[in-house]
């Protein structure tokens, strides 16, 4: 897509929604779109979207143009969200005519859609870590959503080997273990219906878990407040933390 008309329609997406959210301001919070196919117009509305009181904007894991999310060209957006105190999301989306994983190899929707969500967002944290951009700005907040939260434990033991092992080829960028990087500034969607949730927990916490509906998607669960609360293998005290505490949090509500 042509730069200028990316951002174009970006902008005429954040305008819509900030008419939206104009009928109550107070319950009604948007989270900003931000375009990576013009790097130099991505701070410029990431102000923008700052000045409506947003706490947050979201972004696509996939390469545009070849720049992965830790490619210079994004610096000063990291840096303006860190400042800004606005949280990052990154939220993949199968048939978005980008570099997605499984596209190559799968034509139908249930192969694509399988490999397209959870390991697109693993990619994504792996350029954030990486890259040092986690290193460089520790005060910024990322969340990775709607991709479920079973792919994370492994992720993170497979970096954590990685960087054991060959940690002196990026020890500008990387400073302690990438499990470390998560658990100081990241965050992660779960779905009530993954049958390992506690022994998640039991792995990474309870601090970095928050959850989404995906309304108004054909799958949405209207019902993932009632599903969560009745999780019997959950304690109230974490359940308190995945619905309120850690979006607080990573949103920067009061």
């Amino acid at each position: 897509m042509n730069p200028q008309l990316a951002v174009a329609l970006t902008r005429a997406y954040n305008n819509w929604l900030h008419d939206f959210c104009k009928y109550d301001k107070q319950i009604l919070k948007g989270v900003g779109a931000i375009s990576l196919h013009e790097p130099k117009e991505m701070v410029g509305e990431l102000r923008r979207i700052a000045s409506f009181g947003w706490k947050a904007v979201f972004i696509r894991p996939n390469p545009i143009k070849g720049r992965i999310l830790s490619h210079p060209a994004y610096e000063p957006f990291w840096a303006e969200c860190e400042r800004l105190n606005i949280a990052v999301a990154i939220h993949e989306g199968t048939h978005g005519r980008l570099p997605t994983t499984g596209t190559d190899r799968f034509d139908t929707r249930f192969g694509m859609h399988a490999c397209s969500h959870p390991m697109e967002q693993m990619m994504a944290m792996l350029a954030l870590i990486e890259g040092g951009v986690l290193e460089r700005y520790p005060n910024l907040k990322v969340g990775f959503l709607e991709a479920g939260c079973g792919w994370l434990p492994y992720w993170l033991w497979r970096m954590d080997e990685e960087y054991e092992n060959l940690a002196w080829e990026v020890k500008d960028n990387v400073k302690m273990k990438p499990s470390e990087y998560f658990r100081r500034q990241c965050f992660i969607s779960i779905e009530p219906s993954e049958p390992y949730l506690a022994q998640i927990i039991d792995f990474i916490g309870s601090d970095n878990l928050i959850f989404g509906s995906d309304y108004p998607h054909i799958d949405s669960d209207a019902y993932i407040i009632d599903k969560i609360t009745s999780l019997s293998t959950i304690s109230p005290k974490i359940i308190q933390k995945i619905l309120w505490d850690n979006p607080m949090r990573f949103y920067g509500l009061t």
